[in-house]
């Protein structure tokens, strides 16, 4: 997207919600650069004000502003907001905090922050405070994606070597230079040398990363569409419990699989029944046998689809194999995979994501979890007009400012190619509008999944129309067809596994075997003869996401057999190793019972890991006490 006048010409004269900061005197030394907000609030980086060697604050500091055009010339004083200091953790996280002045500031202009997606070369400027240079440095710089630790930064460029972040900058304003809104705070600088080349770049805290750890600025001073509306997000209890059983192993529910082909609408056999990725028991979602109607029942415990969550975070991801445009399922009744929807979503917002100092400690080795900051907007698109929806998009990606063009006309000439998800199409006011409306984003170079909850609609008629080129079926039945592949290879390992560990461990987590009946389903639908129409492409989403739903099962079994047959070495190397030590002392007899035991466990027939492990243990503790007493005898 070429430069535009408003992105040559802004007027940094009229940011004086800039302020500086010092020591707790007139003449202390510069700490850095901070953001003016409504009711007298300052907000800055936590290592600014940070005491050195501590992950305590100042007591206070000074908040100078240096476009009050002659204001005090002592500043005020500031403190910490209580329950506002994020001080940056291990991971680089955090790291802000917000200041209450002591008095009113000597300027009326104060900044709000604005939700922004990220977008590649997008402009920006700011000011930091440089030592000597009483005035401040201004920069130009360019977006260039999400990164730093933990997810939480975006990296920005700068654009001259005049550019370039200096100390003393953090905590400066953020501002797009297009719209004039500021869209987080400098947080960061990085010089390095690499083969004679010299690098350097910085990051920023987007706004999405600062309303998710400060409660005072989500609450009153952001402005723009959140990424995620509150109809398509996962309340914290529950986002919880949803990440919580998509990280779980191979039995986190009972039931089979079910690809809907069979037993659900649209089936290959045409009979009525589910179509989600996994059931419960015959009566549904927390159906349990041999109560009545009368009976009282506790609430029903909604589980994520895994398959189908899998599946969304890898086409956030832009994995190779999934194309920029998708369409997918979720029906009224399939609570399990809406759950999944609103977890994933919620899960990819910046903003709604759990902290990653938290996350980093439980990592995901299932691949349902997607990256924070991949999806930069949904949209619920039901009971909507396309005018309604246009302009929900057009605050999306700040293009809701005065114009002269109808905001269609607008996103079509300005629309950012960002990542969207628009849930509903089939339920909109205007079907067939709102399809050429999402047709515009892609036509703009976003990428787009379309969820419908219909499996036959006119809506989904002109989606294949319009978004999806004639080879799409052939092509995503090949997609099927390698990831049963995929599912046939690792079945196949974990057996292999299982047959080797099944002389020396007990118990073993069953191991699945969906392939042979995923590859006999994917036969039949390349035989079929309705692959020209819509019914087709739903029997392929469902197919493709029970395939992932078995995928994962055989993973998970794969990942345990692979722990417990590693851990079973490590016992028997722990228990040789301490085992030679006592030989060198020759006082092998010392613990030799314990040594028999534990000896016997691991090498006459499967045990139970946790059995051998404790004896182990106890072996090791009376061969370190027999070392030490050798050890102190010799000396």
């Amino acid at each position: 997207m070429g430069a535009s006048i408003s992105e040559t010409n802004f007027r940094t004269d009229q940011e004086n919600w800039r302020v500086r900061l010092r020591m707790g005197d007139p003449r202390g030394k510069v700490l850095g650069a901070g953001v003016l907000l409504g009711d007298g609030l300052v907000l800055t980086c936590a290592h600014v004000i940070r005491i050195a060697g501590t992950d305590d604050h100042q007591p206070f500091v000074i908040v100078e502003f240096p476009g009050s055009g002659g204001g005090d010339p002592a500043g005020l004083r500031a403190t910490v907001v209580p329950k506002h200091w994020v001080p940056r953790a291990d991971d680089h996280s955090g790291d802000l905090a917000l200041l209450q002045l002591a008095g009113p500031p000597p300027v009326t202009s104060h900044a709000t922050l604005h939700r922004l997606p990220t977008i590649w070369n997008r402009r920006v400027h700011f000011a930091g405070y440089p030592s000597r240079i009483t005035g401040g440095k201004w920069a130009e710089a360019l977006i260039k994606g999400p990164g730093g630790p933990g997810d939480e930064w975006v990296q920005i460029d700068p654009v001259t070597e005049a550019d370039t972040l200096m100390r003393r900058f953090s905590g400066a304003g953020v501002v797009d230079n297009r719209t004039g809104r500021v869209i987080g705070i400098v947080v960061s600088k990085l010089d390095s040398e690499r083969e004679g080349a010299h690098y350097r770049h910085g990051y920023m805290i987007p706004t999405g990363t600062i309303v998710k750890h400060l409660d005072l600025v989500r609450e009153r001073f952001v402005s723009g569409r959140p990424p995620v509306p509150a109809t398509l997000t996962a309340d914290p209890a529950t986002l919880a419990a949803g990440t919580a059983t998509l990280a779980a192993g191979p039995n986190a529910r009972d039931g089979g699989l079910d690809d809907g082909l069979d037993g659900g609408p649209g089936g290959l056999n045409g009979r009525p029944g589910q179509a989600a990725a996994l059931t419960t028991s015959p009566g549904g979602p927390g159906h349990l046998p041999g109560l009545t109607d009368e009976t009282p029942r506790p609430a029903p415990r909604p589980y994520p689809d895994r398959g189908f969550a899998r599946w969304l975070t890898r086409w956030l991801a832009g994995e190779e194999d999934l194309a920029d445009v998708e369409i997918t399922f979720v029906r009224d009744e399939d609570q399990d995979a809406a759950l999944a929807l609103r977890t994933t979503l919620t899960l990819a917002d910046r903003e709604r994501s759990p902290r990653t100092s938290i996350a980093a400690s439980c990592p995901d080795d299932t691949g349902t979890s997607p990256r924070a900051g991949s999806l930069d907007l949904a949209v619920d698109v039901s009971g909507k007009t396309a005018a309604q929806i246009a302009q929900e998009i057009a605050e999306g990606m700040a293009l809701d400012g005065p114009g002269l063009l109808p905001m269609p006309a607008r996103i079509a000439a300005d629309a950012l190619p960002l990542t969207t998800v628009a849930r509903g199409v089939d339920d909109a006011l205007q079907p067939l509008e709102t399809v050429e409306l999402l047709h515009t984003l892609v036509r703009r170079g976003g990428r787009l999944l379309l969820v419908f909850r219909q499996l036959e609609s006119p809506a989904l008629d002109r989606t294949y129309e319009l978004l999806l080129d004639p080879a799409r079926p052939q092509r995503w039945l090949e997609r099927v067809a390698r990831r049963i592949g995929a599912l046939a290879r690792t079945e196949e390992l974990a057996r292999e596994l299982r047959r080797r560990a099944a002389t020396c461990v007990t118990p073993l987590p069953p191991v699945p075997r969906y392939a042979p009946d995923l590859e006999l389903k994917a036969a039949r639908l390349e035989a079929d003869p309705r692959q020209g129409t819509t019914g087709f492409l739903v029997k392929l989403s469902y197919v493709e996401r029970t395939a992932e739903t078995a995928l994962l099962e055989a993973e998970a079994a794969h990942r345990v057999l692979t722990r417990q047959l590693a851990r079973h070495q490590d016992l028997r190397g722990l228990l040789d190793g301490h085992q030679a030590r006592l030989a060198a002392h020759g006082i092998t007899e010392a613990a030799a019972s314990l040594h028999q035991e534990a000896q016997r466990l691991l090498t006459g027939g499967p045990c139970e890991l946790r059995v051998a492990e404790a004896a182990v243990d106890r072996f090791v503790q009376e061969a370190r006490k027999a070392l030490a007493t050798r050890t102190e005898g010799d000396t």
